[in-house]
């Protein structure tokens, strides 16, 4: 394989700054900056993380309507993985010191780390 490092009016393409534009799942990693506007902390979390959590959301829901008239378990366990899913998703939305769902948010972008 050969690897291309192009440089472009002095500017380094291996080095610009990733964007949602840019970004590539294989090579970079997403996260959410958020500070919240109650006590000003700062937290971060993956982006895939929450949204492997609201893809479980959607596919228990879908179990939910799937077994609404058959098997009575499968329907009720799916709504209790509807409801734990969007429960530690409502808990990384908040405000770690504080509690709060007031905070503004800005995503990042990074290389991954071989």
């Amino acid at each position: 394989m050969v690897q291309i490092h192009v440089i472009v009016i002095g500017v380094d393409m291996n080095k610009m700054k990733i964007t949602k534009d840019n970004f590539d799942p294989k090579k970079h990693v997403a996260e959410f900056k958020r500070t919240c506007n109650q006590c000003k902390k700062i937290w971060h979390s993956l982006a895939n993380r929450e949204k492997k959590i609201k893809d479980n959301i959607n596919v228990n829901n879908w179990g939910v309507i799937g077994n609404c008239c058959g098997d009575k378990g499968a329907a009720y366990q799916a709504k209790r993985n509807v409801e734990a899913n969007q429960t530690e998703l409502d808990k990384i939305k908040k405000c770690p010191k504080c509690s709060s769902a007031d905070y503004k948010e800005e995503p990042l972008y990074y290389e991954k780390k071989l």
